[in-house]
């Protein structure tokens, strides 16, 4: 995998290009014969604001694909607004632009910023002007899209979130998978359906891939599938094992944690807890729904 010096995006085929080393989501770009698709956007201003420069350079951006709801996945679906349209699943309106805390959504952005990229303060428009851009196009299960020689495969894989969908691209040999897999780095499971999460594991498997862009962390092969989905068995496990100790939720949060593991991604030390304290939440639901507890 090469390095380009605009952006420091990685080429992780001729026409695929990625960065997994800012805060935040992977966004990345792929070109055709008639122009770009971008894959998600960055949450860091300035990485986004040299992609896209780097995509028009080359011509036309075609289209936005949100593989996701979740805020680092859309932040920046402003600066794509009249540029191209933007595509997710159905279901990405119920919780698009939904942030933490009482803040509302553009007072979350400004707020972003000012801590992680405070150059690109300057700009961010007017509460006025600022648009969240949510999908205009969007599917149910499955959607095909040809721009050029480039063939676009989306499939609805949910599982880390009710929206979640991957973007298969058969003439790269590559996917682009979201928060289905969080590579090298802590996992997040807070808003996870588990069943779902293991059988969209499963499928990403049946894709003819050599390259997995995941969510977080590096560019992986398909090999990783089964380290993710082990992952996963090892925290319902340990979780499993307080129980048949018989601990209580709050006792199994105090004593079962992953965090020498991985470490959480880049620019989300402050998370770690908060990661190890919902997982153990959502694998002690997960046990005692299914025990009649």
């Amino acid at each position: 995998m090469t390095v380009t010096a605009a952006t420091a995006l990685e080429q992780v085929t001729k026409n695929v290009f990625t960065t997994t080393k800012i805060r935040g989501c992977n966004p990345s770009i792929v070109f055709t014969k008639e122009g770009s698709v971008f894959i998600d956007t960055a949450q860091w201003l300035t990485t986004l604001l040299e992609m896209k420069e780097f995509a028009l350079q080359r011509g036309p951006i075609r289209y936005l694909i949100n593989t996701e709801a979740h805020i680092d996945h859309i932040f920046g679906n402003h600066w794509f607004a009249g540029v191209c349209p933007v595509i997710g699943h159905e279901k990405l309106h119920e919780i698009f632009w939904q942030v933490p805390g009482d803040m509302n959504a553009y007072d979350y952005s400004v707020d972003v910023i000012k801590r992680q990229d405070p150059g690109a303060l300057r700009l961010m428009p007017s509460q006025r002007d600022y648009v969240f851009n949510p999908p205009a196009i969007t599917f149910s299960d499955r959607m095909s899209l040809k721009l050029g020689d480039h063939t676009f495969k989306l499939y609805f894989t949910p599982g880390h979130s009710p929206s979640q969908i991957c973007v298969y691209v058969p003439e790269e040999r590559v996917v682009f998978v979201g928060d289905t897999i969080f590579a090298n780095c802590q996992m997040w499971l807070h808003s996870a359906d588990i069943d779902q999460l293991v059988a969209s594991l499963k499928f990403l498997g049946t894709l003819d891939v050599d390259h997995i862009v995941p969510g977080h962390g590096p560019v992986v092969t398909k090999d990783y599938l089964k380290v993710q989905i082990g992952f996963i068995y090892e925290w319902i496990g340990a979780v499993a094992a307080g129980i048949s100790k018989g601990w209580s939720q709050d006792e199994c949060i105090e004593r079962i944690n992953f965090k020498s593991r991985y470490p959480v991604d880049i620019g989300q030390d402050e998370s770690m807890d908060y990661i190890q304290r919902t997982n153990v939440i959502k694998c002690y639901k997960y046990i005692t729904e299914r025990s009649g507890q």
